[in-house]
C-alpha cells in the first residue's frame, strides 16, 4: 500500500461478484486520478499549472509551518528571438527540458515547479544559501539536456519569511526581480529586496492610478516639431506626440518610467487611445486657427495590433474630430513587426487602404530590417534615434546612416532623424539626404500652447 496500491485481495479468494467489484473500483480510482493528474498539469511540460501550484504551496506551508522557503521564478532570455531562429518546435524542446532540470532540482530540494506562462517558470523549494551553487546545478541541468550555449536563463528570488502573505504576492515579486535582470545581461540571478519591494508598489500605483489619471487629465501630450531641411530654410512639416504625467504625489513622471511598465501588464492600449484622440483633436483645432495642416505622429503599440477594433477607432476619431486620415501619422515600432508579422501586415494594408500614413519607427533597431521594408506598406521611414548619437563615433555606424538613406531613397519614401541634437549633426544628415528633422536642435517636446509659437513662426 505505502508503494502506491488502491486495493489488495487476501486468500482465500471472496465471492467472484465481490473480487469483480473491488478490481473494478480499483480501475475507476486509476483512471480517476489518470485524469486530475491531466487537468492539473501543463500538457507541454508536466509541470503544475498556477492555479494547482499555488494549493500546493498552501499545503506544504500548512505542513511545513517552521520551515522558511524560497519563491524562484525563472525566465528564458529572448525566448521570441530563439523561436524565430530554431522554430516552435525547437522551442517546445528548450521548455520540455528546462522544466525537466528544474523538476530535478525541485525533487533534492524538497520543492515542486510550476509554469507560469510561455516561457515562465515558478519553483517553491527549501530555503537556499548558497544561490551560486544553486544556479550552477541548474544550468549543469541544461547542459545534460543539450540546451544550446548561447541560451540564457534568468532567476528572481523571493524569500519567503511569512507563509501567511498570498503565493501570488510571492510570485508577483520572484517575477519582478527576475524581469529586472533583462537590463542586465552579465547578472543571472537577483534576490528581492527593499528597494525591489518599494519598486513594485510604485509600479502597482501607477496602474491603479492610470484610470483615474485619464479621466481628471493628469496626463498631457506634448508635441516635437520635425522640420524638413531640403530647402535653403527649415520649414515645419509635422510633430510627434509624446505623452507626459503630472502625477498629484509622485511629481512629473517621465515616460520612460511608466510606459515600459503598461506595455508589460497590456494597459497601454488606454494610454495610446488618449494620445490619438489629444492629436486628433490638436490636429483641427491649429487647421482653423492657422489655416495650415500640420500631420501629427502617434504612437501604434503591438498591443494595440491585436485589438480587433482598432481601425473602426481610429476612423471614428478622425471622422469626429473632421480632419483627413492622411494627416494622422502611425508610427510602428520595427519590433512590432517581428511579433506577429502576417497579422501587422493584414492591419497595416488595411489602414493604408483608409489614408491613413503609416511610419515605420526605431528603424535599425530590431533584427528583421530589411524583412520589414520588403513585406509592409510604409509611407515614412525613421531612423532609430541611437544611429544618429553615434555617427560620428565610428565610420561603421556613419556608414550605416548612409546605407538606410540610400534604400529610402531606392524605395521613394521620406526619412525621418530624430534626436539630432547639433548644428554639425543636421547638416551632415542633410547632407547624406535625409529631408526631415527631428530633436533639440529645433526644439524639445512642448505642450500645445508653446507649439504654437513654431506654427505663428511659419
Amino acid at each position: 500500500m505505502e508503494l502506491g496500491a488502491a486495493d489488495f485481495i487476501k486468500k482465500p479468494y471472496e465471492a467472484p461478484e465481490i473480487i469483480r467489484a473491488r478490481v473494478k473500483r480499483t480501475i475507476e480510482l486509476s483512471e480517476d486520478r489518470m485524469i486530475i493528474q491531466a487537468a492539473e498539469r501543463d500538457e507541454l511540460t508536466d509541470t503544475y499549472n498556477k492555479d494547482v501550484f499555488v494549493e500546493y504551496v498552501n499545503k506544504m506551508d500548512q505542513y511545513n509551518r517552521s520551515h522558511m522557503n524560497n519563491m524562484l521564478v525563472f525566465n528564458v532570455d529572448k525566448f521570441h528571438i530563439f523561436n524565430e531562429i530554431y522554430g516552435r518546435e525547437e522551442g517546445d524542446n528548450l521548455l520540455r527540458n528546462l522544466a525537466e532540470s528544474l523538476k530535478d532540482i525541485a525533487r533534492m530540494n524538497d520543492g515542486i515547479v510550476g509554469r507560469l506562462q510561455s516561457d515562465y517558470f515558478v519553483m517553491y523549494l527549501n530555503h537556499q544559501s548558497d544561490y551560486d551553487k544553486l544556479y550552477s546545478s541548474i544550468h549543469e541541468e541544461l547542459v545534460d539536456h543539450h540546451i544550446e550555449d548561447n541560451v540564457r536563463l534568468r532567476m528572481g528570488i523571493y524569500r519567503v519569511v511569512d507563509i501567511h502573505e498570498t503565493v501570488d504576492s510571492r510570485i508577483d515579486r520572484a517575477k519582478l526581480v527576475c524581469d529586472e535582470l533583462r537590463s542586465t545581461p552579465l547578472v543571472n540571478y537577483h534576490i528581492y529586496d527593499k528597494e525591489s519591494q518599494d519598486k513594485l508598489i510604485f509600479h502597482e500605483r501607477l496602474v491603479i492610478d492610470l484610470p483615474k489619471a485619464i479621466s481628471e487629465r493628469q496626463l498631457e501630450v506634448y508635441y516635437q516639431p520635425k522640420y524638413r531641411v531640403t530647402g535653403d530654410k527649415p520649414v515645419l512639416a509635422s510633430a510627434e506626440a509624446l505623452i507626459r504625467w503630472n502625477h498629484p504625489e509622485y511629481g512629473f513622471l517621465s515616460p520612460g518610467v511608466f510606459i515600459p511598465l503598461f506595455e508589460e501588464n497590456f494597459s497601454i492600449k488606454f494610454l495610446g487611445h488618449f494620445v490619438w484622440n489629444e492629436a486628433a483633436e490638436r490636429i483641427a483645432i491649429w487647421k482653423k486657427k492657422y489655416g495650415k495642416s500640420i500631420p501629427i505622429s502617434v504612437n501604434v503599440s503591438r498591443v494595440d495590433m491585436y485589438e480587433t477594433n482598432m481601425v473602426s477607432m481610429l476612423e471614428d476619431i478622425v471622422k469626429r474630430n473632421g480632419i483627413d486620415p492622411s494627416e494622422l501619422y502611425l508610427e510602428i515600432t520595427e519590433s512590432a513587426y517581428s511579433a506577429d508579422p502576417d497579422q501587422l501586415t493584414e492591419t497595416v494594408r488595411t489602414l493604408t487602404e483608409l489614408g491613413f500614413k503609416i511610419e515605420i519607427d526605431d528603424f535599425g533597431s530590431g533584427y528583421s530590417s530589411l524583412n520589414t521594408l520588403a513585406s509592409l506598406p510604409f509611407d515614412i521611414l525613421k531612423l532609430d534615434m541611437q544611429f544618429v548619437r553615434n555617427m560620428n563615433k565610428n565610420d561603421k555606424t556613419k556608414k550605416m546612416v548612409q546605407i538606410v538613406a540610400n534604400i529610402a531613397k531606392f524605395m521613394d519614401v521620406p526619412l525621418v532623424a530624430e534626436g539630432v541634437e547639433t548644428e554639425d549633426q543636421m547638416n551632415q544628415l542633410k547632407e547624406l539626404g535625409y529631408q526631415i528633422i527631428q530633436g533639440y536642435y529645433f526644439s524639445k517636446p512642448v505642450n500645445a500652447e508653446e507649439f504654437e509659437k513654431f506654427l505663428k513662426e511659419e
